[in-house]
């Protein structure tokens, strides 16, 4: 089967609800952003949501980045 999206597989078939659960979208700098709340009270970011293309190309918002909101 060939699912054409813009949505990634997680998005789409999630591993677990927990890890769903836990997933917020927040913004961090001005900037959407879909991000994983860890235990420590700070954030993740899973994805940018922004349709600025410079943001792309910034370090602080690569997928993997911690932040505190």
């Amino acid at each position: 089967m060939v699912l054409y999206t813009p949505l990634s597989e997680v998005d789409i078939f999630p591993a677990d609800q927990t890890a769903y659960d836990s997933t917020v979208i927040t913004t961090y700098n001005q900037t959407p952003v879909k991000a994983f709340k860890l235990e420590n009270g700070s954030y993740q970011i899973v994805q940018v949501l922004s349709t600025d293309p410079s943001i792309y190309l910034h370090p602080d918002y690569q997928p993997g980045m911690q932040f505190n909101a």
